[in-house]
């Protein structure tokens, strides 16, 4: 268990004990650490854990821990993926109901619906902790993003903001309203989870009752998130990643936790093969990708099958490569540069791991399949163009392609035709031009019939439409080497 979980456990045994808790990070850290601690503190309170995973809402369990059992003096619940720190926005939402109102109206009293808009800025100011002196000095300690607006705002003003202006202006009519609203004494009765969970943290909860929180993900910035982080009861525990070059973060402290959790070590290289058996990424193509969370819970229960079957030793390389199956994260694009380069065995070997990983074969293969149709095309194409222009092939060095090759392989064509290879980036261009530049013109002149047939034999025309696949990345591999350009200045034909 980790220094900072056990830090906390500490605190509790020494009798401080807050209202509400938050762990972090991926499930096989984040879960055992928030046992661990509600464990402790119903130990000190002498109470059983209640748990409870994915709920529906949080409203439930708030209001259970706000009412005092006849049997128990003390409850602890744990609850496991709420979904609620996953996203920040619920703040921008609600000024953004409450701005539906504005201009404020003339009358001596707030009409029922500036009321409610009134109840929905208190619970803004409930997620953020905020009590000022006045109404400006309230919404002063909300950050500036929540007036921008919220989901549904920006979608009817296709994704964009409101401007510094705009935001202001709100700002302005929002402390016309609240200040009007604490005049007349309005309470807010909370509507959200968020909310309702902020205002907790604002009155805290019955003597001897304490919520344990455990999410997987958890927003920059989130409000409640920051109040926890500063009463030093948010624990953040890190999560597996994957960055461009196929490393993963926060592989070892995964092992770690595994090998407390079944006293079997597992050798760095055996750890190493069965992350990249099982984990999968998700999200953008950022310098660090998330984990899917399924595949990282497939890590973590292929540990404890294989601490089962090593026995008294160490897990290694072998017994990993014997009974794990891969169905790990295989890059397309590396797919790519591998047929790009004519490596056949390692094109063929990845395109097996690709469909081998996939949990829709059917889909995995028509994705693959539209994707080198796109390949094939980019390759003629680049043919056609470099007998227009007079592009040399066969240069292999990015930047001399990008500040040469590729602007003749994107300008305009002869007759306003479109250039098909326009906007694409030079990087992309090049890994395709050097794929056609292995390639002899009838070779690349087969390619349409090739893509045909292979579409032809994937929807019904083949007992085996893996095999339409390789073929067609067989051919595509199987090209002859162009001359190489050697000179110092690049040749026109």
């Amino acid at each position: 268990m980790s220094r900072e979980v056990e830090a906390l456990v500490k605190k509790v045994e020494q009798g401080h004990i807050e209202p509400v808790y938050l762990v972090s990070g991926e499930g096989v850290l984040a879960e055992p650490a928030a046992k661990r601690l509600a464990e402790a503190i119903a130990a000190a309170r002498g109470c059983a854990v209640q748990s409870t995973r994915r709920p529906e809402d949080l409203g439930g369990t708030l209001a259970d821990l706000r009412t005092f059992s006849l049997f128990d003096s003390a409850k602890v619940v744990l609850v496991s993926e709420s979904a609620l720190f996953a996203d920040r926005a619920a703040a921008a939402d609600l000024l953004d109901d409450a701005a539906e109102v504005l201009p404020v109206s003339d009358g001596e009293e707030l009409a029922p619906k500036e009321r409610r808009a009134v109840s929905r800025l208190l619970q803004v100011l409930d997620l953020f902790g905020a009590a000022g002196s006045d109404a400006e000095s309230s919404l002063d300690q909300l950050p500036d993003w929540a007036f921008l607006g919220g989901a549904a705002f920006r979608k009817k003003r296709k994704n964009r903001p409101r401007g510094k202006k705009q935001a202001a202006q709100l700002k302005e009519g929002l402390v016309e309203l609240l200040r009007r609203g604490l005049q007349e004494e309005i309470e807010t009765t909370a509507e959200s989870d968020a909310a309702d969970l902020g205002k907790a943290l604002g009155e805290g909860l019955p003597e001897g009752h304490t919520l344990v929180l455990v999410e997987s993900h958890v927003a920059k910035d989130h409000p409640i998130a920051q109040r926890l982080r500063e009463a030093g009861t948010f624990l953040q525990l890190g999560h597996l990643g994957i960055d461009r070059r196929g490393q993963i973060e926060g592989l070892d402290r995964i092992g770690e936790e595994l090998e407390r959790e079944t006293g079997v070590r597992m050798a760095p290289a055996a750890l190493r093969e069965l992350a990249r058996r099982t984990l999968r990424k998700v999200g953008g193509r950022g310098a660090v990708s998330a984990v899917d969370e399924d595949s990282a819970s497939r890590l973590a229960a292929e540990y404890r099958k294989l601490a089962s079957l090593a026995g008294d030793g160490a897990i290694t390389v072998d017994l990993v490569e014997q009974n794990t199956l891969d169905r790990g994260e295989e890059d397309v694009f590396e797919l790519l540069d591998a047929i790009g380069a004519g490596r056949v065995d390692a094109a063929l070997g990845k395109l097996q791991r690709r469909l081998q990983g996939a949990d829709d074969a059917i889909g995995e293969r028509l994705g693959l399949f539209a994707l080198l149709a796109e390949f094939c095309r980019q390759l003629v194409a680049i043919h056609g163009v470099q007998q227009l222009t007079g592009a040399p092939a066969g240069v292999r060095h990015y930047g001399r392609f990008k500040d040469t090759v590729a602007a003749q392989l994107q300008q305009p064509l002869p007759g306003d035709e479109p250039n098909p290879l326009a906007g694409l980036h030079p990087y992309r261009l090049h890994r395709v031009y050097l794929a056609a530049s292995r390639l002899k013109g009838t070779s690349l002149a087969e390619l349409p019939w090739r893509v045909l047939e292979t579409e032809t034999r994937l929807k019904g025309e083949s007992g085996d439409p893996d095999v339409a696949l390789a073929e067609l990345i067989s051919a595509l591999s199987a090209g002859e080497p162009a001359p190489q350009w050697t000179g110092s200045a690049l040749p026109r034909s």
